[in-house]
């Protein structure tokens, strides 16, 4: 079951696909015998007799720890960190921007429906002096009203 392949001129060992499962549930009968399992113990017992930690190296094992970093990479880690939160302060606010920007493009367009339909009512040709006459023509054309 074992397949010879030729990979960039080493000769490996591989087992066929097919037989992959064979080749685990004999690998897990050999660990797993009662010789080698009498024979293994643990690399670390813990009970509830064993020594108390040693804890005098604790604190300078901590100082170390806290010093791994040289100044200079913390200076730039802080500066970074700085700099990302002004971006994130602009974000926020081209974010808030762009909310306002919609939320007055939708009022304009309501409003110049709004302007349309009140220049385009009945009730100004009763007027003495209709609207349509007081708007400059370029505004008129812009709303697509006839005068």
């Amino acid at each position: 079951a074992v397949v010879s392949t030729q990979s960039t001129g080493d000769m490996a060992s591989l087992i066929h696909p097919n037989e992959v499962l064979k080749a685990i549930r004999h690998f897990v009968s050999d660990s797993a015998s009662p010789n080698k399992l009498a024979s293994h113990k643990p690399a670390l017992e813990f009970d509830g007799a064993a020594a108390e930690r040693d804890s005098g190296n604790d604190a300078a094992y901590w100082q170390a720890l806290a010093s791994i970093l040289p100044k200079s990479h913390e200076l730039k880690w802080d500066a970074l960190i700085e700099g990302l939160q002004k971006y994130h302060g602009v974000l926020a606010q081209r974010a808030k921007l762009i909310e306002e920007t919609d939320k007055l493009q939708n009022q304009n367009s309501e409003l110049r429906m709004l302007l349309q339909q009140y220049i385009g009512s009945r009730v100004n040709q009763d007027l003495q002096i209709p609207p349509t006459h007081t708007i400059p023509s370029e505004m008129l054309r812009d709303y697509a009203i006839d005068s």
